[in-house]
């Protein structure tokens, strides 16, 4: 019966990233792309302070990121929370494009410096927690944070 019981407790350890994940709600994970997409477009400010290499290093990854949230993750949420009604879907995803209007102004509100931010990547990864990233995606993101801290760090 120990013996089960070890086994048990295995399978649970091994599964709970996968419940976890499946507990991020739709909110969090549009918060999560949005602050994606907050990176992406800031990094053109820093343009001029890195180098177009390290710059497209972050650039693909980030992409790649959000990508991976709004079709993997975000579009089948929404289409399975409306029964698989795409119209709904749509106008909902409308509805957070337009929050992330608002939220790219408080951000750009907190982080006037032109420099990229260490709290940028660990903001980030933070969100990799939410939803089970694809091993492509998360090499290509693990490059980009680990080229922000990069550059963070000379600043």
């Amino acid at each position: 019966m120990k013996k089960y019981h070890n086994l048990f407790f295995i399978l649970v350890l091994l599964c709970f990233p996968l419940f976890a994940a499946s507990k991020a709600s739709i909110n969090e994970l549009n918060s999560c792309r949005a602050l994606v997409d907050f990176v992406d477009v800031k990094l053109d400010e820093f343009a001029g302070y890195y180098t177009k290499e390290d710059m497209a290093l972050v650039h693909k990854g980030l992409l790649a990121y959000s990508e991976f949230l709004q079709n993997d993750v975000i579009t089948p949420m929404l289409l399975n929370m409306y029964g698989g009604n795409a119209d709904q879907a749509k106008l909902m995803q409308n509805l957070f494009d337009r929050q992330q209007v608002t939220f790219f102004r408080h951000l750009n509100e907190r982080y006037s410096k032109r420099k990229l931010f260490t709290e940028y990547a660990a903001a980030i990864n933070d969100c990799t927690a939410k939803a089970r990233v694809r091993a492509d995606v998360a090499k290509a993101l693990n490059t980009s944070l680990n080229v922000m801290i990069k550059l963070a760090r000379q600043s």
